[in-house]
């Protein structure tokens, strides 16, 4: 990949899901600091002190499943109802007060908090409206606000393909203590 970069083939290097032990070889065996480092990160999974980390080694967090537990997958369905074992990020009271306060949507509350605390997000849409509601979510959030959705991490992954690609990943990150997919708690 640095031959890609030196050729002018590539203009940056990043990489996701690593752990911090994982970067700290590559940047210890490799001439390159990766530009990004694509990871999850949403308010039940803030990894802060990792996300601290890597911005004090220059590294910019590209922060992917923004709105956390969004998929079915991450749901058990019953004979006639949707059983949850996580309420959805979204639907936590807080964004909802906050959606009133600041005349946006909860989906955009949580996506200005990524924002504004430095991060790249990429929330995964290909509907009109959501792309466009998504577009509207760079606001600032007040401080305080900013500090209630803090005290949310509850350490939760939603997405490691652990078992899939049969090498345990995060292993020295905050939801590394999980159970695989997404059974939490």
């Amino acid at each position: 990949m640095e031959k890609l970069v030196a050729d002018g083939r590539a203009r940056a290097i990043g990489v996701s899901n690593f752990c911090m032990s994982e970067i700290e070889t590559l940047l210890r065996e490799s001439f390159t600091v990766p530009a990004v480092h694509q990871m999850e990160v949403h308010p039940y999974l803030q990894q802060k002190d990792f996300n601290k980390w890597l911005k004090a080694k220059g590294i910019q967090v590209v922060q992917f499943s923004p709105l956390g537990n969004m998929n079915d997958f991450y749901r058990k369905t019953g004979w006639s109802k949707e059983i949850s074992h996580m309420t959805r990020v979204i639907d936590q009271p807080l964004f909802l007060d906050l959606s009133k306060k600041y005349g946006k949507s909860p989906v955009q509350i949580v996506l200005a908090w990524g924002i504004n605390n430095g991060r790249s997000v990429i929330p995964k849409s290909v509907v009109d409206w959501q792309v466009a509601e998504n577009m509207a979510a760079d606001f600032e959030l007040d401080v305080e606000d900013t500090e209630k959705i803090a005290t949310m991490d509850a350490q939760a992954r939603f997405n490691d393909p652990s078992l899939d690609y049969e090498w345990r990943l995060y292993s020295d990150l905050e939801g590394s203590d999980q159970a695989v997919r997404g059974k939490t708690h």
